[in-house]
């Protein structure tokens, strides 16, 4: 029996009989709440008048704190019911471009259909960015590859190959496979996450020191960047599904992958709907 609610209801009501009846409560127990009220407080906040039960005229501030009071609860219970709810509720994701154009469309699409009442908040952005978000607990989940998270819980979803894309009259354009060592000699555009990942292990590997000529943090752009003759640049195989832009896509004769998937923080609980989500989007991809 919520005591700031009943209170609130006989002023609005301005009747103790009406107010039991709305509550389903007997008549003496809301006045027994009432009197315990004024007891704590060491005043009377309603008297009686021929019109019913009317507020005191010194208790009106009380009176404005005790709705206050009620308007919040509601906002709790609202935000609570948000987060344990399977039917209604908001997820903060985080996504690379690649999947951000080719999965999330898609997966959302499907999902809003099975859930209409649930929101999203959606940001594109390189690894680094998602990960500090993901742990600040700005983002709830980020979908990018395994290599980027090592100490995060990861859902692996999909394994993408890291392609080689030139010119379309670039020398290397006429081989069906390109050696890695064959880069050693080329121009290289940097797409968003730099040599921090994949591309730079691919690198390290191979004893091979790249002549960056442009580092771009869109990856679009590096492949426009590409079609124009300003360089090479090695992108993973999902950005390039649909691609507009007339470039030369060659697998690498070593064939280097990626795992991709949903990432999450070790220190922070998921809400039930977030959790359903990583579940839809692994039956999804599967």
């Amino acid at each position: 029996m919520n005591k700031h609610n009943v209170i609130k209801t006989v002023y609005e009501m301005k009747s103790i009989s009406c107010a039991a009846n709305k509550l389903n409560y007997t008549q003496s127990a809301v006045s027994q709440i009432i009197k315990g009220f004024e007891k704590e407080l060491g005043m009377k906040i309603f008297k009686r008048s021929k019109n019913g039960v009317e507020l005191m005229p010194n208790a009106e501030e009380i009176m404005k704190c005790i709705i206050e009071i009620c308007d919040l609860e509601e906002k709790i219970n609202d935000i609570s019911d948000n987060l344990t709810s399977l039917d209604t509720g908001y997820i903060r994701i985080g996504t690379i471009q690649s999947i951000a154009y080719n999965w999330l469309p898609e997966i959302l699409d499907r999902f809003s259909k099975d859930y209409p009442n649930i929101s999203f908040d959606i940001v594109v952005d390189k690894f680094d960015e998602l990960v500090k978000k993901v742990k600040s607990n700005q983002l709830d989940i980020i979908f990018v590859s395994e290599y980027s998270v090592p100490d995060m819980n990861f859902v692996k979803l999909y394994i993408d190959e890291l392609v080689l894309i030139t010119p379309m009259q670039h020398k290397l354009s006429s081989q069906i496979t390109v050696p890695i060592s064959k880069l050693k000699d080329e121009k290289f555009i940097l797409s968003a996450d730099g040599l921090n990942y994949e591309t730079g292990i691919i690198f390290n590997r191979n004893g091979i020191n790249p002549e960056i000529k442009y580092k771009v943090n869109e990856d679009f752009t590096v492949i426009k960047l590409v079609e124009s003759g300003f360089g090479v640049a090695i992108l993973p195989k999902l950005l390039l599904e649909n691609t507009p832009f007339n470039v030369c896509i060659r697998n690498f004769s070593e064939h280097y992958k990626r795992v991709l998937g949903v990432a999450y923080s070790k220190e922070f609980e998921l809400t039930p709907v977030v959790d359903m989500f990583i579940n839809y989007v692994k039956e999804e991809v599967e």
